[in-house]
Order: C-alpha cells, then structure tokens, then sequence
C-alpha cells in the first residue's frame, strides 16, 4: 500500500477553501484541474474534494488486484513464487501505466500518484523475494516493507513533510491536510501494518497468514490510512470568528 517527486516541493500554503456554496477550481494533480466544483456544499463538506477521490480509484483497482493475484499464485504455486509473481507484475504497472497515458491523454495513475515511491517498494520486495528461500522469510516481506515505509515517512516528516507528505496530499480527497502530520500518520501506518504482519506469521498458520495477507492487510491498510488522514486535517475555523 500505495513515490516521490525529484524535487522538494514547499510547505503546502494552499489558501483555505472558499465560503459556503461558492465554486472553486480546484488542483487534483501535477497538471489537471477541475473547475466549477462546490466545495464546503452539504453534498461534500468542508474541505472535501471528491474528485481527488474518483481519481485515486484506478490505484485502489490496483491494489485489491494485486491482492488477488497473491493469493490465487500463493495457493497453487507456493509463496516464493506468488511473491515474485506479485513484485514482477508490479512493476510491469509502470510501461502499462505510461502507454495509456500515452494513448489515452489522461492522467491514470495506478500507483495513487506516489510512482517513484512504490517503484523503490517494488524493487526492494522483488530482492527480498529473490533473495530468500523459506515460508517464513517469505511471509516476513511484509514486516520489512512495513518497517522500509515507516522509517521512509518518518525521515521525511523530520522534514516537515516537504516529499512524501506533500506528494500524498495532491491524491487524497482533502483539501485542509497538514503535510507534516499526514507524514507522521503514514510512518505510524507503515509501522503498524509491520507489526500486524509479524504477529500473524510468528503466531498464526500459513493458511490463517494467508488469508490475513491477502485480504486482512488491506482492509488494516484502509482503516489505519483513513484515521492518519483524519488525523492529519487541520481544525476548521469556527464560522464567524
């Protein structure tokens, strides 16, 4: 669960989102905008723009396919396999990704607009994978991704956020977020999902770590993700202050 841009990006002085009912253009990536939306309305609330939200859906495809692809492999061919299978098709996301934004002229991103980053988790699993023989190790990889994402997000929120916490804003259906906190919320992710990982390979059977793996894992990613973009929104202003 689901880069980096090269260059250090500013702290976000995004400007607070327009009063009630009023239509705004709004960012929702490097280069696209969508205009004439009513943010603060009943239909959104304030600081909520949905279609950051529509765009971040062909990544979360991704993601439960990926979930999938794992389990199926895993079952018939065994872990080792599954978990190359997996680092393998991953990577070959980043072409497909680039020639139907080529064909298609939009902007499609099947990694939640965090390329670079996830290419970097890509590599590392697939030499993880490659590297290791046993069940076991196989079904630590998770543990060690964990650790890789909490210890990549904290070193940027060290930062204030400036690199992964800045990128991850411009995807998520929040337009109030504080890039430093979401950083802080993201390490905590990563290093939760670790935990989660090596408590059900050291305690459970391979076939209840399975399931956990395939399906548990991002149901824990979605419901952790969700309450560190919660936690990461900045107060709003109490109408009339």
């Amino acid at each position: 669960m689901t880069g980096t841009d090269r260059t250090a990006f500013p702290e976000n002085t995004s400007p607070p989102s327009p009063p009630r009912g009023t239509a705004s253009a709004t960012p929702t990536g490097p280069s696209e905008q969508v205009s004439g939306l009513a943010i603060g309305t009943p239909d959104s609330g304030p600081g909520v723009d949905v279609a950051r939200l529509r765009a971040s859906l062909p990544a979360i495809a991704t993601d439960i396919g990926m979930g999938l692809l794992f389990f199926v492999v895993a079952r018939f061919e065994g872990l080792r396999t599954a978990a190359l299978v997996s680092a393998g098709t991953g990577i070959a996301l980043v072409p497909l990704q680039w020639g139907i934004r080529r064909m298609t002229g939009k902007r499609i991103d099947l990694f939640g607009g965090m390329a670079l980053f996830g290419m970097g988790m890509l590599a590392l699993s697939a030499a993880y994978s490659w590297s290791v023989q046993s069940d076991l190790a196989i079904q630590l990889k998770g543990t060690v991704i964990g650790g890789a994402v909490a210890i990549a997000y904290a070193i940027d929120a060290i930062f204030h956020g400036r690199w992964l916490g800045r990128r991850l804003t411009m995807y998520l259906a929040y337009t109030d977020l504080d890039q430093r906190r979401l950083a802080i919320g993201m390490s905590g992710v990563g290093a939760a999902l670790a935990a989660l990982n090596t408590a059900f390979a050291l305690g459970m059977s391979r076939e209840v770590w399975l399931m956990y793996s395939a399906w548990g894992d991002t149901i824990a990613s979605m419901v952790l993700a969700g309450t560190a973009v919660q936690l990461a929104r900045r107060p709003v202003a109490a109408e009339g202050a």
